[in-house]
């Protein structure tokens, strides 16, 4: 405990400014207090303290300033060929992260930037098990009531579902990434570790979001197979066998149950009958299975028509729900679907050409993964790459500042 205090007590203004927004990435309304927090406390170094010193002619800095602000600039661009401007500029201000993280984040020194590495992460881990805790709070508050356990799965366990599984996903892997490659710890702390990772890979199961599901077992295997050489890989395979025996029990498996139902309703050729006098939530069409693949049809076929530069930042949904009229969706268009996959809303929006600058982004990244080394850099990008197949991660406004914060704090630094 003295070793903590001493720690904390040792840390700058900006130091504390980071370690708060990585807590508070965990919750979507303290985002914009957290960037607040950290420009502050980044104007209060640089003017007052004079502790830092930001060189924003370095090359270095520039060239990492306009890789990493590159879903920010696609946005920017995005709005030359947009009709829909308020929408354009609200799209604009939830990849804002991705524009402010790297502006004050690269100018950190690199000596405080690796004091601060692992702390980090284990603030954001703690920001995380804050969260469930309250959750699980309301859950046990909910459950003496009719004691249905069910109570603690899925939309009992959290509103956000989707995206909160996607942060638990990336937690277990930079956990597991972290275990790799400390050399030195104690008992104790292997145990809690170990204990955390545990308790969030049973998180994962318990929100049931099917597509994040399969990622992490999917993930667990790379990273087992990346570390094949490294005795601690076995860490890797105990959450594999515990997840996997998880599965096992029925009350786990609660929505995968349904997906060879909604899988053989896509395929069939009744005739539904549309009417007024029937609710549009009642409608057969409203399963999430189907939403998303009429919405994936929809947008190919918007794209085909805009395969160059796309409907731009704002128009994207007003044209996505004059497809699903167009196609006769009532559902789709009553609920105004996204496309759930970022690669498909990348081609939606800014066509072939905002399609290949993501893909060089990507690219990028693995390329700087490759050469650094670093933990936490493997679980960015698989977060990023397989989660982006079944979600739209980075225009989110609970999931961008995560990857926004990540991509600066994992990759680049004032000498990358």
């Amino acid at each position: 405990m003295s070793n903590i205090k001493t720690k904390i007590s040792s840390f700058r203004a900006l130091d504390l400014a980071i370690l708060i927004n990585a807590i508070g990435l965990n919750f979507m309304k303290f985002v914009p207090f957290g960037l607040i927090l950290l420009a502050l406390a980044w104007l209060y170094e640089v003017f007052g303290l004079k502790t830092i010193k930001p060189d924003f002619k370095n090359s270095n800095f520039k060239k990492g300033f306009l890789f990493l602000t590159i879903p920010f600039s696609l946005a920017v661009l995005g709005l030359i060929n947009t009709s829909n401007f308020s929408k354009g500029f609200e799209d604009l201000g939830r990849l804002l992260p991705f524009f402010i993280f790297p502006l004050l984040l690269l100018s950190l020194p690199n000596e405080r930037k690796k004091n601060l590495f692992t702390s980090v992460l284990f603030a954001f881990i703690f920001g995380l098990f804050i969260r469930f805790g309250l959750d699980f709070y309301e859950s046990a508050i909910g459950y003496t009531y009719d004691y249905n356990i069910q109570i603690f799965f899925y939309t009992y366990l959290d509103a956000d579902t989707n995206i909160l599984a996607i942060l638990t996903l990336f937690a277990v892997l930079y956990l597991l990434d972290f275990l790799q490659v400390k050399k030195e710890l104690s008992r104790r702390n292997n145990v809690l570790i170990h204990g955390a990772i545990l308790f969030l890979s049973l998180c994962i199961l318990l929100l049931q979001s099917r597509i994040v599901i399969l990622f992490f077992f999917a993930s667990l295997g790379i990273l087992f197979l990346l570390n094949w050489k490294n005795n601690r890989k076995w860490s890797i395979f105990l959450i594999g066998v515990f997840s996997s025996l998880l599965m096992l029990i029925p009350v786990f498996q609660g929505r995968f149950q349904v997906v060879a139902a909604e899988s053989e309703k896509l395929n069939s050729k009744d005739t539904v009958i549309i009417s007024e006098a029937v609710p549009i939530e009642n409608l057969p069409c409203m399963s999430s299975t189907e939403l998303r693949y009429n919405s994936l049809k929809s947008s190919w076929k918007i794209f085909l028509k805009n395969p160059i530069i796309g409907v731009g930042t704002g128009d994207w949904r007003d044209e996505l729900v004059k497809e699903y009229v167009a196609s006769d969706l009532p559902c789709n268009a009553h609920e105004q679907t996204a496309p759930h996959n970022q690669y498909m809303r990348i081609l939606l929006k800014y066509g072939i050409i905002g399609f290949l600058i993501y893909l060089v982004y990507i690219f990028k990244l693995v390329r700087v993964a490759q050469i650094q080394k670093r933990f936490g850099q493997i679980p960015f990008l698989l977060c990023l790459i397989f989660c982006g197949l079944g979600y739209d991660l980075l225009d989110v406004g609970s999931s961008a500042p995560v990857f926004a914060f990540f991509s600066t704090w994992l990759f680049f630094d004032e000498n990358s």
